[in-house]
């Protein structure tokens, strides 16, 4: 087999392996860790992970015709590898759009400033307009030879740019969007920086998108083989991008796992719980809110009174809204 082949398979055997476990670890956290934690962004996550699982069902029967190989086998299908191709490319570029939508409706489910939920309502109309356009010229405007083609015309290549880099504007729009909602927060600098890092984790996934862009850009000007490696490598950085992209998307449901590493938070037991009543994947997260008067009376008719305390609190901490607060 062919260094491309040979780096298509490694990828796509890799981030199935690791996307497999932080979904199921997700999803477990969701609906066994969390109460009435599973929500719009957990659906569109495992819609995305299930789409990636097609793509990449695609590219292995697409490499087993013969696709990416530079050897001869009896049992190679030029025709059912193109056709096996440009289903992989499809359901790539779909979920390229799911997993984007999965990113914001974690942030819109954790702010509840009108503002900021505007913003991302806002957002994922653009994005979800963005990837019905980009899905229609890359499998069908720009498809040739049964496959997207990026160089197939002037047009191809304008839309290949404006895709791409449209992409990072998009994932570094998400990733760093935290740091605005989470700058009102009364935790600890540590804290906010962990919190930060989780929510922001889609900034990685954007350097296999700036790759994507550099072989984007040679392609009008590679020819033969060249031109076939550069495709490969296309593809290649597509199913990378995806995969990093899952796994960003997935980390931040995945904190309260970290509680069973005391040195991360202050105040964690030997058992991964801490000594109150809050649970979720972010309770430690409270966000003050901007006006701190409603809030004081509240505090002190709680604190005055147990027993309100312990009934409000499994509401407070049931699903993602309650574990922020900015407005």
């Amino acid at each position: 087999m062919g260094s491309h082949r040979d780096s298509l398979l490694a990828a796509a055997i890799l981030f199935l392996v690791l996307d497999s476990i932080v979904v199921f670890a997700r999803v477990y956290v969701r609906t066994r860790v969390v109460t009435r934690g599973f929500g719009w962004d957990d659906f569109v996550l495992c819609l995305t992970y299930i789409g990636y699982v097609i793509s990449l069902g695609f590219g292995f029967t697409a490499m087993h015709y013969g696709y990416a190989a530079e050897d001869q086998q009896p049992w190679y299908d030029k025709k059912k590898a193109t056709m096996y191709t440009y289903g992989d490319q499809t359901t790539l570029y779909i979920s390229a759009g799911l997993v984007k939508l999965a990113v914001a409706l974690v942030l819109l489910r954790i702010a509840v400033g009108r503002g900021i939920r505007i913003l991302l309502i806002v957002s994922m109309g653009v994005v979800g307009i963005w990837t019905i356009i980009t899905v229609i010229f890359a499998s069908w405007i720009c498809a040739t030879g049964g496959s997207s083609n990026w160089a197939g015309s002037e047009r191809c290549t304008q839309v290949g740019y404006f895709r791409t880099i449209s992409n990072i504007f998009i994932d570094y729009f998400y990733a760093l969007l935290p740091i605005y909602i989470l700058r009102g927060s009364q935790m600890k600098t540590r804290l906010k920086l962990i919190a930060i890092f989780l929510l922001g984790l889609g900034i990685f996934a954007s350097t296999a998108t700036i790759v994507k862009l550099v072989i984007i850009v040679r392609l009008p000007y590679a020819k033969g083989k060249a031109a076939d490696g550069l495709h490969y490598d296309l593809l290649l950085w597509a199913n990378i991008e995806l995969g990093l992209a899952i796994l960003a998307a997935s980390a931040a449901a995945l904190r309260p796992l970290l509680r069973h590493i005391p040195a991360l938070f202050d105040g964690t037991s030997k058992n991964g719980t801490r000594d109150t009543q809050e649970s979720g994947p972010y309770h430690e997260l409270v966000i003050n809110t901007r006006d701190s008067n409603k809030t004081k009376p509240v505090d002190s008719e709680m604190a005055a009174n147990p027993k309100t305390r312990e009934s409000a609190a499994p509401d407070a901490s049931s699903s993602d809204e309650e574990l922020f607060r900015i407005r």
